[in-house]
């Protein structure tokens, strides 16, 4: 670096004038050399092969008669050759008829290793060649082989292998090489000189301007810059100089106020920006704890009202009971479902939740949303109407989100609705040539109003617009939040329009994709299956007489965990035995052994965690299902690497506890399990 930088502008230019004629000298030359060597290498082969044909032309009827004397008499001829190494005259089955060879031609024979070496390099091609029974060419090191069949009228009568030494192929490109060598030493010396002369065009006026430079320098003064020996861009350049350096003062005396404050300036904000950094890390850390811990304390209650519920369904009830307890149930699934959103949240944020595309009634998609408000709103006294076509269009899109976007908005009118109604209004419009539909979810009520300055704040994490709304009705403030963030994510647009004291209306506009036929098949099969699964658990309810073959122990310090899963496990004929913490499953375990446990991580004296990392100590190979609140990806890998064997989130459905059970307890309990 230090010494590019002492180069002249002459010296510089010189140098690059230099090295591009030679690098497209280097790069012609170079060119010509390889396809020359590659025609020497092809005379090189045409010549092994046109000496090969021409012995076996010879040959063909000496070994068509087994001939020995004339066969060794046509490679005797061979000897006015020099280069050829050896030859031979093979039967059809590869047994030699007649051999030459030129001792005192090759290097590699002078030596009785490398003669060695030879002599298995030849045995071997020989035996490659009669193998595939065609030509075949090798070339190893300085030496060429060819290796051909012999036929005489049409018959297969033997095989023809000759090696020869490239020696003087090698002369010709030793040759080709100095001749080359010294074209560029001559090259080298002609463009020398012509770039030395030709730089002076260009070198001569930066020189006088580097001169005038230095006495701008010296006499401090801006004047007198214009070149009259030239009448091209270096006299723009002289003219323009002058301007430049006025510019050049000016900004520094603006630099220099500006040094001064600088590094104060950066130090301030860099201090700033660490404050914030760490104030938005506790914040994050804050928050992850709180939706996990909160998805906990409300996952651990729901097992109880989803479990027990879902056994009732399986009862035969009155008509109106059954509808009491499918309403419960279908609650709880809502509740899950957003008790599962809050821990997407945070997913939204960070851009790892993706979206569902399958068919979607939105009719009977909003029919299931009113009808799960309905209990609430009747309440409360408020009437939900739901106004939709009947020639909604089934669409493509993520059912889930779409209900939880329903599911807030009703869910919040409702809320902040004392009486009147509140309206679902859906409306669709195709585009069939562009399979595109536009769908237009308003949801309209006739409550408190949210005042105009406070409407988009609405849409924030943890914000219900007026605080005072807070004490009156309960909320997290992430509805209208997730609302929004998942509406963006489907690449539509929310609206509000509201004014205090005569009601709110939001309207989402969704631009979905139209479901094909295919999919609309689909649809209706995924539709059947529910029945289908009805009829199986109702066959599960069956009691079954436990034939004590498999036993379980579980590990759950919740009393309605512990009676829900005994329940299932008796329906099913497994013996269970129930500890209420890690420890008792230790003791337990140290005298008896069980075919599966179900430990629960969250527990008094010794947790599911602890107890797993012993038993594994101890060699207890047992597989241990995990059963925890907890439903976060990073929980589940938090028991995988803690040594269990399998995750099972509260609340679990029946289905998800059978499948768990048959896959850890083999082919026989899967067998027993789709027979109850």
């Amino acid at each position: 670096m230090l010494h590019r930088k002492t180069l002249s502008v002459q010296q510089k230019m010189t140098a690059i004038i230099f090295l591009v004629s030679m690098l497209v000298l280097v790069l012609t030359s170079l060119q010509f050399v390889f396809f020359e060597l590659q025609r020497m290498q092809t005379i090189a082969q045409d010549d092994v092969r046109s000496l090969a044909k021409l012995i076996s032309t010879n040959a063909r009827f000496s070994l068509t008669i087994k001939d020995y004397t004339g066969a060794e008499s046509v490679l005797a001829s061979l000897s006015a050759r020099t280069d050829v190494v050896s030859a031979y005259l093979l039967f059809p089955n590869g047994q030699s008829m007649a051999s030459y060879s030129h001792s005192q031609i090759g290097h590699a024979r002078r030596d009785s290793a490398k003669e060695l070496k030879f002599l298995k390099t030849e045995a071997r091609q020989i035996e490659e060649g009669i193998r595939s029974g065609t030509e075949q060419v090798w070339q190893d090191g300085d030496r060429l082989a060819y290796f051909m069949p012999i036929t005489f009228e049409g018959s297969h009568v033997g095989y023809n292998y000759l090696s020869m030494e490239l020696i003087d192929l090698r002369k010709h490109q030793l040759h080709l090489a100095l001749g080359w060598l010294l074209s560029m030493g001559a090259a080298v010396l002609v463009i020398y000189l012509l770039s030395a002369r030709l730089q002076r065009h260009i070198s001569r006026p930066i020189e006088e301007l580097v001169s005038r430079m230095g006495q701008v320098s010296r006499d401090k003064r801006l004047i007198g810059f214009v070149v009259q020996e030239t009448d091209d861009e270096f006299k723009q350049l002289f003219h323009g100089f002058d301007e430049m350096m006025r510019a050049l003062k000016d900004r520094d005396q603006m630099l220099e106020r500006h040094r001064k404050n600088l590094e104060l300036e950066v130090q301030l904000r860099t201090r700033a920006l660490e404050a914030e950094k760490e104030k938005a890390e506790q914040a994050t850390v804050a928050k992850s704890h709180f939706l996990a811990n909160m998805s906990h304390e409300i996952r651990t209650p729901m097992i109880g009202v989803l479990g027990m519920a879902e056994l009732l369904r399986q009862k035969k009830l009155e008509a109106q009971d059954q509808q009491l307890v499918e309403t419960i149930y279908r609650s709880g699934e809502a509740l899950l479902t957003i008790i599962n959103d809050v821990l997407d949240f945070s997913k939204i944020e960070a851009g790892r939740l993706e979206l569902e595309v399958v068919p979607v009634n939105l009719a009977s998609l909003a029919g299931d949303v009113i009808s799960l408000m309905e209990v609430n709103a009747h309440a409360k006294g408020i009437e939900v109407l739901l106004k939709a076509p009947e020639d909604l269009p089934v669409v493509m899109g993520d059912p889930v989100r779409v209900r939880q976007i329903l599911l807030n908005l009703v869910g919040n009118a409702i809320k902040f609705t004392e009486s009147g109604r509140v309206t679902v209004t859906l409306s669709a419009t195709s585009h069939p040539d562009k399979n595109i539909c536009d769908c237009l979810f308003v949801v309209q009520d006739t409550g408190i109003g949210i005042p105009k300055e406070v409407q988009m704040q609405i849409f924030d994490s943890f914000d219900q617009g007026d605080t005072s709304t807070s004490r009156k009705s309960s909320g997290t403030g992430l509805g209208l939040a997730i609302v929004k963030q998942l509406v963006q994510m489907m690449k539509g647009q929310i609206v509000v329009d509201s004014r205090p004291g005569a009601g709110s209306t939001f309207s989402v506009y969704v631009p979905m994709v139209l479901a094909k036929p295919s999919e609309l098949l689909l649809m209706a099969t995924e539709q059947s299956r529910p029945q289908e699964s009805c009829v199986l658990a109702a066959s599960v309810a069956v009691p079954v007489a436990s034939d004590g073959h498999w036993h379980i122990l579980l590990a759950e310090d919740n009393p309605t965990t512990q009676t829900l899963i005994s329940i299932l496990l008796q329906q099913m004929g497994i013996e269970l035995t129930i500890v209420d913490n890690g420890q008792s499953a230790l003791d337990f375990l140290a005298k008896e052994t069980v075919d599966l446990i179900l430990m629960d991580c969250q527990m008094p004296q010794l947790d599911g965690f602890a107890a797993t990392a012993k038993l594994r100590e101890q060699g207890v190979s047992t597989p241990i299902i995990a059963l925890t609140a907890y439903a976060r990806a990073e929980d589940e890998e938090q028991c995988l690497a803690a040594g269990m064997s399998d995750f099972l989130s509260k609340p679990f459905r029946q289905s998800e506890l059978r499948g768990i059970l048959a896959r850890w307890l083999g082919e026989e309990v899967s067998e027993h399990l789709t027979d109850l």
